[in-house]
């Protein structure tokens, strides 16, 4: 694997904006955003540029078809493709589609690195509790397993559009986490679980309904869906206290960034392997868009993410996010393994009048 490097990212840059702009063999979505700004593939050589392109229009991802997004060039190509969609959390949902290569790279890639060289087990049974069907991360959680030489994780059934259209604390819901519990439980006490991928707060109702022998015997943990608290890490960590525990932030559209690094005074650290996957921290507040994207702040400031995906069968640029983090520089002691762009630092959801805090299922 080629180590990157900055000027490899502006590279990069060029070679998937002249692809998906080409105004004959480009994306069809893409080569009328271009027509619409009067811009040309020529005038996007480097990151920066790429706010020429505008924030992008995330309601496109949620209502145009996925060949909208593909270039002509490698249209023929999508029987190679995972195709996915969104949690739809705040709207319709958004469809994502990743050729198998950028599927390695974007979910398991990162993952595998990062959790192989925290010590992570390899070769143990996986549970996972969250969602399979259109969702990405049931599909990544397999490929997880397989990639740290396990085989198909054991899996529970995890509906999250229904859980969260079940009102907090009505009868309704409480039956819901209990048939996801239930099924979770059966297999724990059944099977030898030794890694666990779902969300704090599902670990943590696991863990206090399982016996002290059964977490001992968990040498992994992989957290997902939501924030983990230090708090709520330092209760795990003394629930599990033979296992690893690693988290990894990102979503369907773009991919993942796994941890780095984590303290209890910072939170935790992740960061992006190779130059397909780019966040940006762009200062917060009611100024224009179309200023905040190209605007950055400082090291150790605080602002929401903005991103890139950079890959040859989807393109999406200028993506604000709605979450903020803080901009950490890259750790020189990854720079091998490929990480090589600043990280975020403890990432947390942007809550307002259109956002709602997460369910304690997903």
């Amino acid at each position: 694997m080629t180590m990157p490097n900055l000027s490899s990212v502006d590279a990069r840059v060029r070679e998937i904006a002249a692809l998906h702009l080409d105004p004959e063999f480009g994306a069809p979505y893409w080569i009328g955003r271009s027509r619409a700004l009067n811009l040309r593939a020529a005038q996007i050589q480097s990151v920066s540029d790429l706010a020429l392109l505008g924030p992008m229009d995330a309601q496109a991802l949620a209502q145009l078809p996925v060949e909208e997004f593909i270039p002509r060039k490698l249209i023929h190509r999508r029987s190679a493709c995972v195709i996915a969609e969104t949690g739809g959390t705040l709207g319709r949902a958004k469809f994502a589609v990743h050729r198998d290569d950028e599927f390695e790279a974007a979910f398991v890639r990162p993952f595998v690195t990062a959790a192989t060289k925290a010590g992570f087990p390899q070769g143990v049974n996986w549970l996972f509790v969250g969602p399979s069907g259109p969702h990405i991360i049931g599909k990544g959680a397999r490929a997880c397993a397989r990639g740290m030489g396990a085989p198909d994780p054991f899996t529970t059934d995890f509906d999250p559009r229904w859980a969260k259209k079940l009102p907090d604390g009505s009868l309704a819901r409480t039956r819901y986490v209990q048939h996801i519990t239930a099924q979770a439980l059966n297999i724990l006490e059944t099977q030898a679980i030794g890694a666990i991928f779902a969300t704090p707060p599902v670990i943590e109702s696991l863990a206090e309904k399982i016996t002290p022998a059964k977490r001992d015997a968990v040498r992994g943990i992989h957290f997902g869906g939501m924030p983990v608290s230090s708090a709520l890490r330092q209760r795990l960590h003394e629930l599990f206290p033979h296992a690893v525990l690693i988290s990894g932030y990102g979503n369907t559209l773009f991919g993942v960034a796994p941890e780095l690094h984590y303290s209890d005074a910072t939170g935790i650290d992740y960061f992006t392997q190779g130059t397909r996957l780019i966040y940006r921290v762009v200062p917060l507040g009611a100024a224009d868009e179309h200023q905040r994207i190209a605007a950055t702040i400082g090291y150790l400031e605080r602002g929401q993410i903005c991103a890139h995906r950079l890959d040859e069968m989807q393109f999406i640029a200028n993506m604000l996010e709605r979450d903020t983090a803080v901009r950490i520089p890259p750790l020189e002691i990854f720079s091998a393994d490929g990480f090589v762009l600043d990280g975020l630092r403890d990432p947390q959801p942007i809550i307002d009048a259109t956002t709602k805090p997460a369910l304690g299922l997903y």
